[in-house]
């Protein structure tokens, strides 16, 4: 019954993906935007876990607030969607954004000495450009990601992901390794650290402990590698992108460096309230937290 599942909702995800692609680029963008934003976020009940995250962290905020703006964060997120979906436009765009900030002058030198390049991000604008826009610059970038639930689904997002700038990693013990070995030979990777990490220890995100890996600090500091905050912004026309790096994180232990990462994340996400995926599980439910509030104090 699963598999079936699975396989409706791949069907029917495929069927708009062809169906929208069939129009001009901006048109496509806007029309899965509101799609998302308008049907298949209210469905799938993603404005309601948007509303719950936006209460937790502001409790002030008026629901009809919270829920205006969980809307505009699903439309961006189906905005990205589509775009990913459509590498050449994608590209081409890029080809015509603000890509600067302080670290990229770090980012150039460092692959010029043959250093690795950790690049982390989260899950802000279109978190896929950053990817594109260095892969544009000439330099092929390893991504590692968390397979989706739906295998029929997953198995086209991977080819789309690799398609849009090179090798993409599942987070299994082999892809966890090739993508260490991808850095250590002086390559460019990417990370998208603010997804609910449950095995690993809490990090404080708007003021609320929030499980986070440490991995791309232990990959850094394994390998010698950079360490690249990078940040992608949808511009106020919807279709064009800002991709800002940022300066580097000084290496220190992975904790320190983790919460740094954090810190600049939050940063963004406070200048980009409705661009970060608020519709995903960052906190847990407010059992989950409880739970793991309990087992730390018996730890």
């Amino acid at each position: 019954m699963a598999l079936n599942k699975d396989r409706i909702e791949d069907a029917f995800l495929r069927l708009m993906i062809g169906a929208v692609k069939r129009v001009p680029y901006r048109a496509r963008v806007r029309i899965f935007g509101w799609l998302t934003g308008y049907v298949i976020a209210p469905l799938a009940g993603f404005i309601t876990k948007g509303v719950k995250n936006l209460q937790l962290i502001f409790p002030q905020m008026p629901r009809a607030e919270a829920r205006a703006l969980a809307r505009r964060v699903a439309i961006n997120f189906g905005k990205t969607t589509i775009e990913n979906y459509s590498k050449e436009e994608l590209s081409e765009v890029l080809r015509h954004c603000r890509i600067d900030g302080p670290g990229l002058a770090d980012f150039k030198a460092a692959l010029a000495e043959g250093r690795g390049v950790m690049v982390v991000s989260g899950h802000l604008g279109n978190y896929e450009t950053l990817r594109v826009a260095i892969h544009n610059m000439g330099y092929p970038v390893a991504a590692l990601y968390r397979p989706a639930k739906n295998p029929y689904f997953n198995a086209h997002y991977k080819t789309t992901m690799e398609s849009l700038t090179g090798p993409g990693f599942d987070q299994g013990r082999r892809g966890v390794m090739a993508f260490v070995r991808h850095v250590q030979k002086g390559g460019v990777a990417a990370m998208l650290f603010d997804v609910r990490a449950t095995r690993y220890g809490d990090v404080e995100f708007f003021g609320h402990p929030a499980p986070t890996s440490p991995f791309p600090a232990e990959i850094s500091l394994k390998t010698g590698a950079l360490l690249l905050p990078v940040f992608c912004h949808r511009c106020e026309d919807g279709i064009h992108h800002e991709v800002h790096f940022e300066t580097p994180i000084a290496h220190s232990t992975a904790a320190e460096m983790t919460r740094e990462m954090t810190r600049r994340l939050e940063a963004q996400v406070r200048r980009f309230p409705d661009q970060w995926l608020w519709i995903h599980d960052r906190w847990g439910t407010e059992k989950q937290r409880a739970q793991r509030a309990a087992r730390s104090k018996e730890a």
